[in-house]
């Protein structure tokens, strides 16, 4: 079996998804996935669940939510589908045993943790290709379908996971020359959050790299713009320097 939770949340099974339930009988799933082997109580389940609206019958609808999942994922087991997974009690909780390798979300920060360590070792083909195969690993928008204060809390970071994934492989292929997809990319990206001034720096290296110095120039005064008149705020130290460095080269090469 293998567990999806980036984008809505599937299982699968011998390359079939298989049935988890309702949203709510999907959210019991997914923090029980999300703990990594922790144990996670009732109490914690119904307050992710219906907070502080919980209604009476909220730890019985928990417990038939468990006995529906441990009847699908023994199902799949028994048939010999791939990996075991299995919910077990432990005291007022319960806990999910499963290999950690069948979850996606596990596999994507195993993966970028890899990408760094193989980018500081200067091995950077190796880096971006581990990166590009992450990212690939997204489906749509991290716990896709699931509400409440909980799952918008796990959502936002995962979402940041992938946004910091994303300006890592952009960088490496910067960093490689194959600067026209990265800033094809990081157009649309500062156009969807114009303040993630990491955005902006990446785009006015890309620019730069790919010989559009007055495009990068021009980047950085959009961000000071749109920092000063909308936030009241002035560059960061990072689009700083990198303006100053074109700046800088863009100078010496009138002399």
């Amino acid at each position: 079996m293998s567990f999806g939770l980036l984008g809505p949340i599937k299982v699968w099974s011998g390359g079939e998804e298989l049935d988890t339930g309702s949203p709510q009988q999907r959210g019991v799933l997914a923090m029980l996935l999300l703990s990594q082997g922790r144990q996670i109580t009732i109490d914690e389940i119904v307050a992710a669940l219906w907070g502080r609206e919980a209604p009476r019958s909220a730890v019985v609808s928990t417990r038939t939510f468990i006995s529906r999942l441990r009847r699908v994922l023994a199902d799949a087991s028994a048939a010999g589908l791939g990996t075991e997974a299995e919910i077990r009690s432990v005291g007022r909780g319960y806990q999910l045993a499963v290999d950690p390798g069948a979850v996606d979300v596990t596999v994507f920060r195993q993966a970028t943790a890899a990408a760094r360590e193989a980018r500081e070792q200067g091995r950077i083909t190796e880096a971006s290709g581990l990166l590009r195969g992450a990212l690939a690993l997204w489906r749509g928008p991290a716990l896709d379908g699931l509400g409440g204060a909980f799952f918008e809390g796990r959502r936002a970071w995962l979402e940041q996971l992938r946004a910091t994934a994303m300006e890592e492989r952009w960088a490496l292929d910067i960093e490689q020359g194959d600067c026209g997809d990265a800033i094809d990319g990081l157009t649309l990206a500062t156009a969807a959050e114009p303040y993630r001034e990491r955005l902006w720096e990446l785009l006015m290296w890309a620019f730069d790299r790919d010989g559009r110095r007055e495009e990068a120039l021009s980047a950085y005064h959009r961000i000071a713009g749109l920092l000063d008149e909308d936030l009241g705020l002035e560059p960061g130290p990072g689009l700083r320097r990198m303006y100053a460095r074109i700046r800088t080269a863009a100078d010496a090469s009138l002399v």
